[in-house]
């Protein structure tokens, strides 16, 4: 009998997929509403939103970077998207990091 693949693997590789393609949507989303309207409160909405957007980010990114930890400890299960999940949750991080790190260095007064 072969041995099957870790559903939570998947799940993880899934969700870090979903996760990096929401990443980009909204980064150009925000561009886009920010050139679109530029007004001091068209600013504040996009703050706002970008908080918001960040913390369910960084949920999602944790919960797949857990399930990637998981599947990698399943007996009798194939670690391919274990791995793979954990590899592309390590590059969100790394990207949503140089991003905010970005952001906070272009902000006034630093």
């Amino acid at each position: 009998m072969p041995i099957p693949h870790s559903k939570t693997g998947i799940a993880s590789f899934l969700i870090g997929i979903l996760n990096l393609a929401g990443l980009i949507t909204f980064l150009l989303y925000t561009n886009y509403y920010l050139n679109k309207s530029f007004t001091p409160d068209s600013i504040i909405d996009a703050v706002f939103s970008s908080i918001g957007v960040g913390i369910l980010y960084i949920i999602i990114l944790i919960t797949g970077f857990t399930l990637g930890i998981i599947s990698l400890f399943q007996k009798n299960t194939k670690k391919l998207f274990g791995v793979l999940g954990l590899i592309v949750s390590v590059v969100d991080i790394i990207i949503f990091a140089v991003l905010a790190l970005a952001f906070t260095l272009m902000s006034p007064g630093m």
